[in-house]
């Protein structure tokens, strides 16, 4: 059963089947309870009546005063039947006929109900109890015929069912009604999905109710993310094929002259081009690897992939040997792309690791509202008019480093992706570059990513 509907209406309908049921039986209990309690009332007044005429004589044999004995104890068969029994014998009333009645186990500190069967099939509801009187034990017993009053219960019943039952067809109804106007912003959303494929709305409307709005704010956000990936794959193609176009003509100018000697400028202009042509391509495939926001669901563990992340910058930088600083919270974990962090780290410690002089410091803080990562070192740092120029793609400060100068420009371009910041600036506590990064938490940044476009 995979309809909403369907199991809505199954659970009302089980659990108003439940309820009905319940309140027959219960209704029923009470019923029979107070028709019962009525009853036995009655016969208890008629036990007292019976109490009051019984007489006995010199033999001790017991009498009952005519004028005291109501007239259905004279009518055969009526249903009110009495039966006393005396050490100095038996009296039962006319109404039995020739029918004996047995009793059942009297007391005398209390009240005795009980339900016997009687002639001609009646179900009697017996009260008794055992008295003294002028000094002999007497066991009095009065019945009514339950019968009657039982079928008048049972009607009741009857009538009550079919009154639920209509109510239950009426709220069933009722219920399908709510539930179709409940489900109604879902069967929008069902109606917009084709619509979205189609290209006629560039997002769904945000107009949904509380329960399905994170749904529907999740996916507006991953359509920016596929459309902001589709244009940085676009625009990535397209740069790379606008800046290999000089370096390619060179190239097919150089093959058009005679082959020049081995240590020639023209090798070296050949190289020159080959080497512009692998710098560009490396930038523009990082650029389109940026994913811009990760997974739904998908955290990386800062201090295991920075602890990876060091390792390899050691085995790369293997004749520096440099103290790196960790300060990364236990176990913080932050929502993102992990190659996008391990880029955006990777650059920055690697662009501090070549200009340390002996120790590179990595903070490490995450907050409810976002990721603060810094990387210091205690080289010489660059100067302030000129660390603007650090953040443009392909500037070196020093032409003596190895390297094409994209390090911080592709930070830069991860940063923006995520929403962040990059801050630029000397270090107070080691002197030399500190570059920091926040990156906000989805939560925060969730509110910009998933505005519908126009």
């Amino acid at each position: 059963m995979t309809s909403l509907q369907a199991r809505l209406s199954a659970g009302l309908i089980l659990a108003l089947t439940l309820l009905m049921a319940l309140a027959v039986a219960l209704g029923g209990y009470s019923l029979r309870q107070l028709a019962e309690d009525f009853v036995a009332g009655r016969l208890e007044h008629d036990l007292e009546t019976l109490l009051a005429a019984l007489t006995f004589d010199a033999a001790g044999h017991p009498h009952l005063a005519a004028d005291r004995i109501n007239a259905p104890f004279r009518q055969p068969y009526s249903g009110h039947y009495y039966l006393i029994e005396t050490p100095g014998g038996v009296l039962s009333s006319r109404s039995l006929w020739d029918t004996e009645l047995s009793l059942p186990p009297l007391a005398a500190d209390h009240v005795t109900r009980h339900f016997v069967a009687g002639p001609q099939g009646q179900q009697l509801l017996l009260v008794g109890r055992v008295f003294r009187v002028q000094d002999y034990p007497v066991a009095m017993a009065v019945t009514e015929d339950f019968t009657s009053v039982r079928q008048g219960i049972y009607r009741i019943l009857i009538e009550f069912i079919l009154v639920a039952l209509l109510l239950l067809v009426a709220l069933l109804l009722f219920q399908r009604q709510m539930v179709r106007r409940g489900l109604a912003p879902l069967e929008q959303i069902r109606r917009n999905l084709p619509r979205l494929a189609r290209g006629e709305i560039a997002q769904l409307p945000t107009d949904v109710p509380d329960e399905v709005k994170p749904l529907v704010d999740e996916l507006n956000r991953l359509l920016v993310l596929l459309d902001q990936r589709q244009q940085r794959a676009r625009h990535a193609l397209g740069n790379l094929a606008h800046a290999v176009k000089t370096p390619l003509t060179v190239l097919a100018q150089l093959a058009e002259q005679p082959l020049p000697p081995e240590d020639s400028a023209g090798w070296l202009a050949l190289r020159q081009q080959i080497q512009q042509i692998r710098a560009l391509t490396e930038r523009e495939l990082k650029r389109a690897r940026i994913a811009g926001g990760g997974a739904p669901g998908q955290r990386v563990l800062l201090e295991r992939e920075v602890a990876d992340l060091i390792e390899t910058l050691r085995r790369i930088h293997r004749d520096r040997c440099l103290r790196v600083e960790l300060r990364i919270p236990p176990a913080s974990t932050f929502p993102c792309d992990r190659d996008d962090l391990l880029e955006l780290l990777g650059n920055l410690l690697d662009n501090a690791w070549q200009w340390a002089a002996t120790t590179v410091r990595l903070t490490a803080s995450v907050t409810e509202r976002e990721l603060c990562l810094r990387v210091e070192d205690d080289g010489a740092g660059c100067p302030p008019e000129q660390m603007e120029l650090l953040r443009q793609r392909g500037t070196r400060i020093d032409e003596s480093r190895a390297g094409h100068g994209l390090g911080l420009a592709i930070v830069g371009d991860i940063v923006r992706q995520y929403g962040g910041a990059l801050r630029l600036e000397r270090s107070a506590a080691l002197g030399g570059l500190m570059a920091e990064v926040a990156l906000p938490q989805p939560t925060t940044r969730q509110s910009e990513i998933s505005t519908p476009r126009s």
